[in-house]
Order: C-alpha cells, then sequence, then structure tokens
C-alpha cells in the first residue's frame, strides 16, 4: 500500500512504528544514563571520602611515628612507616584523579547529554507533530477547494501547502538524522 493511500502521514502504519521504535530507544537511553549518572555521582562521593581517608590515615601515621630524624620514630619502625605513608598519599592522587575523571569524561558528558543532546530530540519531535499537522490541514483545506474557486485563494493556498510541505520535509529529516 502506497503512502498516498493515507489521508495523513501519521496514518501509516509502518511510519507510527518507527517513531515509536526511536521513542522506546530514546527513552530506555534516557533512563540508562540516569542510571550512569547517579551511579558516577555515587562513584565519585565515595572517591572523595576514600581520597580524604586516606590522607587522614596518612597524617595520623606521619603524627605517629613517621620521621626519619627522630630515634624514637626509628625504633617504633618509622622507614617502614614512611613508606606507608607514601603509598597512602598515592593512592589519594590516583583516587583524586579517577574522580576527577568520572567528572569530567563521565558526569559531565552525560549530564550534557540528558539535559541537552535528548532536550533537542524532544524538540525535533514537536517540531516535527506540528509541522505534519499544518501540513494535513493545508492538504485538507487544498483538496476541499471547490472547481470555481477564486484563481487568488488556489494561489494563496498552493503557496501554502508548498511552504507547509517544505517545512514538514524539513522537519522530517531533522527527525531522522539526528
Amino acid at each position: 500500500m502506497s503512502m498516498a493511500a493515507f489521508i495523513k502521514l501519521e496514518d501509516s502504519p509502518m511510519f507510527q512504528k518507527q517513531v515509536r521504535s526511536v521513542e522506546q530507544n530514546t527513552d530506555e537511553l534516557r533512563d540508562r544514563c540516569q542510571k550512569l549518572y547517579k551511579g558516577c555521582k555515587k562513584y565519585m562521593e565515595v572517591l572523595g571520602e576514600a581520597h580524604n581517608g586516606d590522607i587522614i590515615f596518612a597524617e595520623s601515621l606521619e603524627a605517629f611515628g613517621g620521621g626519619l630524624d627522630d630515634p624514637l620514630s626509628v625504633s617504633l619502625g618509622g622507614p617502614i612507616i614512611t613508606k606507608f605513608i607514601t603509598a597512602l598519599r598515592e593512592l589519594a592522587t590516583y583516587k583524586e584523579l579517577i574522580r576527577s575523571q568520572v567528572e569530567h569524561v563521565l558526569v559531565d558528558r552525560v549530564s550534557q547529554f540528558l539535559s541537552v543532546d535528548l532536550q533537542d530530540v524532544k524538540e525535533s519531535r514537536r517540531r516535527f507533530d506540528k509541522a505534519a499537522s499544518t501540513y494535513d490541514q493545508t492538504r485538507e483545506r487544498f483538496a476541499s477547494l471547490k472547481k470555481n474557486a477564486r484563481d487568488e485563494v488556489v494561489a494563496e493556498i498552493e503557496e501554502d501547502l508548498h511552504n507547509s510541505k517544505s517545512t514538514f520535509e524539513r522537519s522530517r529529516f531533522n527527525l531522522d538524522f539526528r
């Protein structure tokens, strides 16, 4: 059955199926992104706490006996404690680096995607629906013209039809290729 068999484009079952499929995929992607975003935020929080814990523990070890100049510290295992302090500070640095990378590489990009890109998809759909409705209304007005209609009325409706079709095609293209 050809597309011409349908009075309105949105009556096409194949087109409706494609639009529903894209919308379902978009909804699923949004849900996945929201879960990833929440997971990243929680992970960043935990990494921040772990970083602080490592620093606090390193400082307490240092206060206990991490000095190499103090004979008491040396007798308590100062050189070994110093190695622990160094390792803890390095771990804290790496945890902070991972936290920063999660924030910039994942959180910022996912947030951008959720707040801008998916919103653009919704806006494209809204523009498409509006353009399709306008195009359908204009086609109906054109189809309902009587044979004895004045030439200027016919010309005006033909121009409206051409403009609304052009707008519809642009919005359909934007819907298909975004």
